[in-house]
């Protein structure tokens, strides 16, 4: 190898310096092809700020949700809830012209679904909160993405419309920006090809929406805000993760010191002058804010605790269950494995319109196949309904064709939720040698319902304490799945070898 002179060397350094140059120019000229998305990574200055303002238990656990998960997406109704910082708006604007163009970042290029790259020109709708909104903070992020060959003469002025708020691209595309202070009916008109809302919309503008894609071929919805209105309609849609229609909705929650494109410096002066810790999580990780938190928050992750489903070995997986039967509504039951070493996989969760008799046929179809241990009921399921002929769910549940085996029912005292939350938070926490937690949920449609109950259970307030006398502060009521899950935790969930006995129900009213 030919040792460079000194003069050699300079000159390399400085064609060196140009080029970095260039290259640096190229970008700031045109910067939606050089996007670099977020990928769930987070420094070790990020890490400090993470520490310094939230509590151990809240700290994120394995790779957190990114811009990327978000633009590769294939959900029909896709939500970004993220904070200062967080990059929620950049994800709107680089999804926008993706759809609008057809082009990609090089970032994204071999990565990005080609279900979702898009055939022609297209119609868009992005939606702010108001005026202001719209021009100080959408209007000048739409403009510092876009591709600079799709715009009339190179310009944004050309191809802008001040008096439409419409962008119109060379290619026929437009995007077209309206904001949450407009009449619902203008709303209204020709189809769209992809609505995004920066910050959180007016729910009958989204359900007006809606109907702008009854001729498309597929929806596509993008949420972009930080959910400081609490729990809401928009937040509630994200938590059943289904609207009224059966469309999947999922939500992604971006954390601020994941972005790197974020001033961690500037990020740490705000938090620093917020009082509440609600608050403080919010605008960290994109948290929905209720009046007392969620329960589980970041202590879930569906990154490590949601995982493909396997199948069961009968020798080395033994399966319990937990039921919530009804009369009025969907009863509900969750099968639960518990292996050797003590780790308990959900396998499988029902929750269907059934009388006792179809709901025992369908549980004794469900267990073939499992090694089957004992079952534990809600014990409200063992009382006599006089409305519906002194009908008792629990006999009828345990007695005659398909009776469930190795009955038992749940307990029921002031301070239980709580007791069995407690009991799941620990096995939802990772080792310290394992790095790795002791319940895992399948990935199957099935048990979404828990999954979602798992990211969105929250703890309930009551104003009138006094009156209404002390209970469990926290919201179960429409999550039947994880009281399931809570019920099974009552008893010691243990393997439990073939050939030890199973224990049985015994109770001297039915001897």
């Amino acid at each position: 190898m030919a040792v460079l002179t000194r003069k050699e060397y300079n000159e390399l350094v400085e064609q060196a310096k140009k080029l970095e140059g260039i290259i640096a120019e190229t970008k700031a000229a045109d910067p939606f092809y050089w996007f670099e998305p977020s990928r769930g990574d987070v420094t070790e200055e990020g890490w400090r700020i993470l520490r310094k303002y939230l509590k151990p238990e809240d700290l994120p656990s394995g790779v957190l949700d990114s811009q990327l998960d978000a633009l590769c997406s294939l959900s029909p109704i896709k939500g970004v809830s993220g904070g200062n910082q967080s990059g929620k708006s950049t994800t709107g604007a680089i999804k926008a012209y993706i759809t609008a163009t057809g082009e990609l970042p090089v970032s994204l290029e071999q990565i990005y679904p080609k279900d979702l790259m898009p055939k022609g020109p297209k119609a868009i709708r992005v939606v702010g909160v108001s005026n202001k909104q719209l021009f100080n903070t959408v209007l000048p992020t739409y403009k510092y993405w876009c591709p600079k060959k799709y715009l009339k003469n190179g310009k944004w002025e050309d191809s802008f419309s001040s008096l439409h708020n419409t962008l119109t691209l060379t290619n026929g595309s437009f995007i077209e920006f309206m904001t949450n202070e407009m009449d619902v009916d203008v709303f209204q008109g020709p189809p769209r090809d992809l609505v995004i809302y920066d910050e959180e919309p007016r729910e009958d503008i989204h359900k007006e929406n809606l109907m702008r894609f009854t001729t498309s071929d597929r929806i596509d919805f993008l949420f972009c805000w930080t959910p400081t209105h609490g729990i809401t309609w928009a937040t509630s849609l994200f938590t059943d993760g289904i609207d009224g229609k059966g469309n999947e909705a999922k939500l992604f929650k971006l954390c601020s010191v994941s972005n790197p494109r974020a001033n961690l410096e500037v990020l740490d002066a705000i938090l620093s002058n917020l009082g509440d810790y609600n608050e403080i999580k919010m605008r960290l990780l994109g948290e929905f804010v209720s009046l007392s938190g969620l329960v589980y928050g970041r202590l879930f992750n569906d990154k490590i605790h949601v995982i493909e489903p396997f199948k069961l070995d009968k020798y080395n997986h033994f399966v319990v269950r937990g039921i919530d039967p009804h009369l009025v509504k969907p009863s509900a039951a969750l099968e639960l494995a518990v292996d050797r070493e003590g780790n308990e996989y959900v396998v499988g969760c029902y929750l269907k319109d059934a009388d006792t008799d179809q709901l025992k046929a369908d549980l004794a179809d469900r267990a073939k196949g499992y090694r089957l241990g004992w079952s534990i009921f809600d014990k409200s399921s063992d009382s006599t309904i006089k409305v519906f002929g002194d009908r008792n769910v629990f006999i009828e549940m345990t007695r005659g064709k398909n009776a469930v085996p190795g009955a038992f029912k749940s307990d029921k005292f002031t301070g239980s939720i709580n007791a069995g939350v407690d009991e799941i938070k620990k096995l939802l926490k990772l080792g310290e040698k394992t790095k790795k937690p002791k319940l895992f949920i399948f990935n199957i449609p099935e048990n979404k319902p828990l999954i979602q109950a798992m990211k969105f259970l929250e703890r309930d307030s009551y104003p009138n304490e006094d009156d209404k006398g002390k209970r469990d502060k926290i919201k179960e009521g429409k999550w039947d799945l994880h009281a399931c899950l809570r019920y099974i935790h009552q008893r010691n969930v243990r393997w439990i070898p073939p050939e030890e006995k199973v224990p049985g129900y015994q109770e001297e009213r039915y001897i």
